[in-house]
């Protein structure tokens, strides 16, 4: 689950809470948790379109 896509999902809202991962994923169904782990879904799946953009765009190069 560490080099997961849901692992970096818990590892970054456990780093902006500062909490250790295990913390996050007990209290995943919080709202305010949950709210997070959407937030952080987004930003990670906008960074893996951005970095496959970059890559198509190196391609036709």
């Amino acid at each position: 689950m560490a080099n997961s896509f849901f692992g970096e999902v818990y590892f970054r809202v456990s780093k902006h809470l500062g909490w250790l991962p295990s913390e996050v994923i007990k209290n995943k169904f919080n709202p305010d948790i949950k709210f997070l782990i959407f937030k952080y879904t987004a930003e990670i799946r906008n960074e893996i379109k951005q970095s496959e953009k970059i890559k198509e765009q190196m391609k036709e190069t």
